[in-house]
């Protein structure tokens, strides 16, 4: 069986750049790319199961920190799944209004990071 000498104009899903794919299936410019993705959708699934990992640790805190105003670093951390590193950047560049009563009394309005970031759902299991 021979080759088709048919080629598709593409875009690269990963670097997004033009190329001529030889078949309607080809995603990707080269094994690089092919590669590249496939580390990066691993590295994101890791990254999920974390967060839901976090939240299943902590459904009754979640359920607390849910009625309250103001929350800490820590229990925005589990609320949302982000690093406290992260929050803490936000906060330094001002993104994030925030109130210091102390060392580690660091208080973020719930309302404002649920603007900012949606919270991490948890997966219902079928029993």
């Amino acid at each position: 069986m021979g080759l088709s000498k048919l080629r598709v104009p593409r875009v690269c899903e990963h670097c997004h750049k033009a190329f001529e794919a030889k078949s309607i299936d080809t995603r990707y410019c080269g094994r690089k790319c092919i590669d590249a993705s496939y580390h990066s959708r691993k590295k994101q699934a890791i990254e999920d199961e974390r967060k839901q990992q976090i939240l299943r640790d902590n459904v009754d805190i979640i359920a607390a920190i849910q009625t309250r105003p103001y929350i800490s670093i820590s229990e925005a951390v589990v609320l949302f799944g982000i690093s406290k590193d992260t929050l803490r950047r936000l906060i330094k560049r001002g993104r994030i209004p925030a109130v210091n009563f102390g060392e580690r009394l660091t208080r973020i309005s719930r309302l404002h990071l649920e603007n900012m970031f949606a919270p991490v759902k948890i997966e219902e299991v079928p029993s």
